[in-house]
């Protein structure tokens, strides 16, 4: 029992750890535009959502 209490403690705080390094982390500028051959690109992340189709 002491090992499970131990083992939680202890992976509560690395959780707290890593999350608050995120949290702490600056928040990224603006996207870089590279011109392109026929018109500027914008190189940035995307999210994409996906929903399952209809059957």
């Amino acid at each position: 029992m002491k090992t499970i209490a131990l083992s939680l403690a202890s992976s509560a705080l690395v959780l707290g750890l890593s999350l608050s390094a995120m949290a702490a982390a600056p928040a990224n500028g603006a996207a870089p535009v590279v011109e392109g051959k026929d018109r500027p690109i914008l190189l940035a992340r995307m999210v994409v959502t996906a929903t399952p189709l209809p059957n």
